[in-house]
């Protein structure tokens, strides 16, 4: 099978070693005249939109691989239409995402940002800027998959109170097993004091916070989002924040990566990160060896 990189970089060499070595003819960078054509497998990771125009242009595709959990980037209507199967890596990275959420909380309610620009500016810490601990407090979950209900167990050591979870897809029974009582969003938004995102951008999910949903949130709470930047809406997000309504937020994805809206670092009350929250040498390496690892299984 010939099966074509187009961002080598981006996939793990150890992906690219096994499938060369069950005997499949690996191509990465610009392809030579004839060799799209035959093209039956595309690896791609998070930058690649393969949208009916690029999917296009390889008439013998059979499979699309993602090395990564999100499937936002790939035209899924089409890959049915065509019958084009796609394989990912769902939870490869739940445990960094999970581990890092963890880290933005903590960051958020010490007041991290402030602190450290006061320290930056031959200042001492501010008595004004006292955080808060992350033990007695309620955390919302908007989303329990298996970064969700990760994030959950490793809150639980530190003594939060609660753990509230939206999330239509699952059972009150199932995440009670998992230490998280199911609730509704209005309801999560209103009692949590840690808000953090962890559902995938799709229809239903673009733009889920929004101006009235921000409004239901504590002056004290911390928004969280290391899923999708498209889930929130942006101004509404920049208008909150800018007026002190939320106490702030970590941002770890943005609507339109790589570029994003400035005004986010401007503020001191929110942290910012470029997409990093999976981003460890253990993950990379299994988001991309896991679709390949299927491919083998499938043919």
């Amino acid at each position: 099978m010939l099966i074509y990189l187009p961002d080598q970089k981006e996939i793990h060499p150890d992906a690219v070693a096994l499938l060369r070595e069950n005997g499949h003819k690996v191509l990465s960078g610009a392809l030579k005249d004839g060799q799209k054509p035959a093209v039956e497998a595309l690896f791609i990771r998070t930058y690649t939109r393969a949208d009916r125009t690029y999917l296009a242009g390889f008439p013998s595709l059979r499979f699309v691989l993602r090395a990564g959990a999100g499937l936002d980037n790939i035209d899924l209507g089409e890959c049915r239409r065509r019958g084009i199967k796609v394989l990912s890596a769902p939870g490869a990275n739940a445990n960094a995402v999970a581990e890092f959420a963890v880290m933005l909380t903590v960051m958020l309610l010490r007041n991290f940002r402030r602190q450290e620009a006061l320290l930056r500016s031959g200042k001492w810490r501010s008595r004004e800027l006292m955080g808060s601990e992350l033990a007695g407090k309620v955390v919302g979950l908007v989303g329990c998959g298996a970064i969700g209900r990760l994030f959950a167990a490793k809150l639980a050591p530190f003594g939060v109170r609660d753990v509230l979870g939206y999330d239509p897809y699952l059972d009150s029974q199932f995440l009670k097993k998992h230490g998280i009582d199911k609730t509704d969003l209005k309801s999560l938004l209103a009692d949590a004091d840690i808000v953090s995102l962890h559902v995938p951008l799709a229809p239903e999910t673009q733009n889920l916070i929004g101006e009235r949903e921000l409004a239901l949130l504590k002056p004290s709470a911390v928004l969280i989002n290391t899923a999708r930047g498209g889930i929130v809406n942006e101004p509404s997000l920049l208008r909150a924040l800018g007026r002190r309504r939320i106490r702030g937020c970590a941002l770890d994805v943005f609507e339109h990566e790589p570029a994003i809206r400035r005004e986010f670092l401007e503020l001191d009350n929110v942290v910012a990160t470029p997409h990093i929250a999976g981003y460890t040498g253990e993950a990379d390496r299994e988001m991309s060896l896991a679709p390949a690892r299927e491919l083998l299984r499938l043919i």
